[in-house]
């Protein structure tokens, strides 16, 4: 990987190559070896034209009732967006049908076995009780504002594979003194897409690389931020990151279209889940990936913890309980010990734009009824939950995709 810096922006070159440290894919009959009665999460969308979207509706609507499939499909004028749950042997009849149909030629299916829903709640919550399909304007809202025009969807940043994106990130991390290695990596930003709850217990930390979080309730509040920090991106070779690649394709197309000084824009193709798919000691990627299904969020083999309680400051990172701030209903993160249901919360945005903290009795001591596993980099107890988080599978039939 290299950069040329002729012209009025450097131009970010990747040589494909796997590194040495990246888990081999796995064969199709790996994948699929013991599908038949395992609880699996399919992830998958797509940007294309598609002609008929009332009766692509109708047809999902069937199709996946009949396969006992749960979870959320969104389809539209400009393509589909769906998150399903189910038997994996049903979820893979889903693969292949839909894989027969050429709207969806090229799309990365991310199919991962895992638990079966155990908290009916949190299932509920996320959608994962029953089955809806629905017909919507566009697939993601980039923008609330109705006079804002969306930008063209083939205005999109490249696609960098797992491999691709962590070479990059690889060949900027280093603690070379040079002049050309310190232009590369002045030459580089880091952007996470996601939202603030979930950079709150996962995110990529590339030593000597600016990453930018935006700190931002919902996806919509994106084109601000990046509005009021267009200099921090102009002329720079921005890595675009989030969960599964699909928020990427429109805040990368948002970015471009600002014209010079923003064309290179590179985008993690398949989001975090292929990241710690592709290297599952977590590579650069910290703490977890806040999932919007049942599982909540995956780690990686570091089982590190990155976020903290809201009340007493203890590291913390399970949303199982689905706590709220009670301005904005943003999820928070209260551990097992400081819960209590007369209490409202008040999130960090929320506080910071001077709403009033709610009166809660801060505990003394969080540990008496919580798992403690050991402190964290930052010196505090560390409490941990082994039942809600999902480790990142291996090359060993955990994953299917396609």
């Amino acid at each position: 990987m290299g950069f040329s810096l002729d012209g009025p922006s450097p131009v970010l070159v990747v040589v494909v190559a796997m590194d040495a440290t990246a888990a081999p894919p796995t064969s199709t009959q790996e994948q699929q070896h013991d599908g038949d009665g395992r609880y699996g999460v399919l992830l998958y969308y797509k940007y294309a034209e598609v002609p008929d979207a009332p009766a692509l509706v109708a047809f999902y609507e069937a199709h996946c009732r009949a396969l006992a499939l749960v979870g959320r499909v969104r389809v539209g004028p400009d393509g589909v967006n769906a998150t399903l749950g189910g038997r994996m042997a049903a979820l893979e009849k889903h693969v292949e049908e839909m894989s027969s149909n050429s709207l969806f030629d090229g799309t990365d299916f991310k199919l991962a076995s895992c638990e079966d829903p155990l908290d009916e709640r949190v299932a509920r919550e996320c959608g994962f009780t029953s089955l809806s399909v629905r017909l919507v304007k566009e697939l993601v809202t980039l923008c609330s504002n109705p006079s804002l025009t969306a930008p063209e969807i083939s205005f999109a940043g490249r696609h960098l594979s797992a491999a691709e994106f962590h070479l990059v990130l690889q060949s900027v991390a280093g603690t070379s003194t040079n002049s050309e290695a310190a232009t590369e990596k002045n030459d580089v930003v880091v952007l996470d897409a996601r939202n603030l709850y979930e950079t709150r217990i996962g995110k990529f930390d590339v030593p000597n690389v600016e990453t930018l979080h935006p700190d931002i309730r919902q996806y919509s509040d994106l084109p601000l931020w990046i509005d009021e920090h267009t200099e921090k991106l102009r002329g720079k070779s921005i890595m675009m990151y989030c969960t599964g690649g699909i928020r990427c394709e429109m805040a990368s197309a948002y970015i471009r279209s600002k014209g010079e000084g923003f064309e290179n824009v590179f985008q993690l193709y398949g989001g975090i889940q292929r990241y710690l798919e592709q290297f599952p000691d977590g590579g650069y990627f910290d703490g977890k990936n806040f999932v919007f299904d049942h599982r909540i969020s995956v780690g990686s083999l570091k089982d590190n913890i990155l976020g903290t309680c809201l009340i007493c400051g203890f590291t913390y990172d399970d949303y199982t309980s689905r706590c709220r701030c009670s301005h904005c209903r943003m999820l928070v993160l209260v551990c097992s010990t400081c819960q209590d249901s007369t209490k409202e919360y008040v999130c960090e945005l929320c506080l910071r734009n001077g709403k009033p903290c709610c009166p809660t009795s801060l505990r003394q001591d969080c540990q008496t009824e919580s798992e403690l596993s050991e402190s964290s980099a930052y010196g505090k107890p560390s409490i941990s939950n082994k039942v809600s988080t999902s480790k990142a599978p291996m090359s060993t039939g955990k994953v299917v995709s396609s």
